[in-house]
């Protein structure tokens, strides 16, 4: 099976306090999911180990055994939603340390896929290994009021973007990191 993995992109982005329990900041933003993605190429496989392969022009600063894509179905099978094992190819489209979620958003394609309607019931129990921003991927556009509650868009907008890469990384933790003022 061949999978679309959408990128996201905030729209707007108010970062209003830290959470001192989680070492997460409580955000409030409006976003959707872009035409950008990666595809993931996914199929059961007989051996007991999964195999990961990343591809494309962006696959060279992902982590081989440490990603969100093994942390996923490792997760899925401690709490038993999972025990097959998978080979899973994604050519990466979305370039990695750009806050376009590409690694969350490959977890969250997975598990949609493997889940089907249960994926949505079970967010908070994997989004702590995944990412903070999983819960997004179910939603092509949204406002975040909170890191819990997504309100849904239901008039859909049909937006424009030019997207530009310059040749840095930049890591979503260390940005937020630098956050003095809220």
């Amino acid at each position: 099976m061949v999978l679309n993995s959408y990128a996201k992109i905030n729209l707007s982005l108010s970062v209003n306090s830290k959470l001192k329990k989680k070492n997460l900041h409580e955000i409030q933003s409006y976003y959707c999911l872009i035409d950008l993605c990666d595809k993931i190429n996914i199929r059961k496989i007989k051996k007991k180990n999964d195999k990961i392969i990343f591809q494309g022009p962006f696959a060279k600063h992902i982590k081989k055994s440490n990603n969100s894509i093994a942390n996923l179905l490792a997760v899925l099978r401690k709490l038993k939603f999972i025990s097959n094992y998978y080979s899973v190819k994604v050519y990466k489209n979305i370039p990695v340390f750009s806050g376009l979620g590409g690694g969350t958003s490959n977890a969250a394609f997975i598990l949609r896929f493997l889940l089907k309607s249960k994926a949505i019931k079970i967010i908070d129990k994997v989004e702590k290994l995944i990412g903070s921003d999983l819960r997004l991927f179910f939603y092509k556009q949204g406002f975040i009021e909170n890191l819990k509650t997504i309100k849904v868009i239901k008039k859909k907008q049909k937006l424009f973007f030019l997207l530009l890469r310059p040749n840095i990384n930049c890591s979503t933790r260390k940005i937020y990191s630098m956050v003095k003022k809220y």
